[in-house]
């Protein structure tokens, strides 16, 4: 048999599309993800390439609780083919779709089942985020004085990048109320890490209403930490 021939069998093989998604999810846990494209410029393999190396033994090692997070991936896809039945989709979200809707999986679909863990992680992982920072907003009211430097006892609730802007916004906590710090340098350097008990001094630039959740936020800038009281 040529390699061609081999590699066109290869590409048709099938495999039960819940232990696909046990092994994939298995993989995730133990070596994040890694794109096929990424994998091309380096020594890793991508989760597509070791799903598949693993899905080819005899026994394909997963644990019980990769093959329950499956069936999770499955039912929350499988709603979402419901609920979005006859809606516009993108090309991926057409993609998945067709994925879990069958049995069984080939393996020239296994990039698109391989990223489900992440790409299913990635979406709870925001809900729970919004689901915090309404709570959150339910609760804050303003606080400082604007146009005015003040000083504020607070907690580090939240350091996030923002590449496509070059920046980093910083969410402070003082109580319930929330302060919103943007920065081109990394917050880090200043030793502004999630979790950090700190007294910062801040100028207040304005108080302002969140337009996705409604929450009352103080923005601060040109900052100074004075003093650091645990990690």
């Amino acid at each position: 048999m040529n390699s061609k021939k081999a590699q066109e069998m290869k590409q048709q093989a099938e495999y039960n599309t819940k232990t696909a998604l046990a092994v994939a999810n298995a993989i995730y846990r133990k070596n994040g993800y890694t794109r096929t494209t990424e994998a091309d410029y380096n020594e890793r393999k991508s989760n597509k390439t070791l799903v598949i190396e693993e899905l080819a033994k005899q026994q394909p090692v997963y644990a019980k609780k990769d093959l329950a997070v499956a069936e999770e991936i499955l039912d929350h896809y499988q709603g979402l083919l419901l609920f979005k039945l006859g809606d516009t989709q993108s090309g991926f979200q057409e993609a998945v779709l067709a994925c879990i809707a069958q049995d069984t999986v080939k393996a020239r679909d296994m990039g698109i089942l391989a990223s489900l863990p992440h790409t299913y992680k990635t979406t709870i992982d925001k809900e729970a985020r919004k689901a915090k920072e309404e709570s959150m907003a339910s609760k804050s009211s303003f606080i400082g004085d604007v146009k005015k430097r003040n000083v504020f006892d607070v907690i580090v609730e939240m350091v996030k990048p923002l590449p496509q802007k070059s920046l980093y916004i910083v969410s402070f906590m003082q109580g319930n109320n929330i302060l919103k710090y943007f920065t081109p340098n990394n917050p880090e350097d200043d030793g502004i890490v999630e979790g950090v008990d700190l007294q910062i001094s801040a100028y207040v630039k304005d108080h302002q209403i969140n337009k996705y959740n409604g929450g009352k936020e103080t923005i601060v800038n040109r900052i100074k930490v004075l003093k650091v009281r645990k990690i």
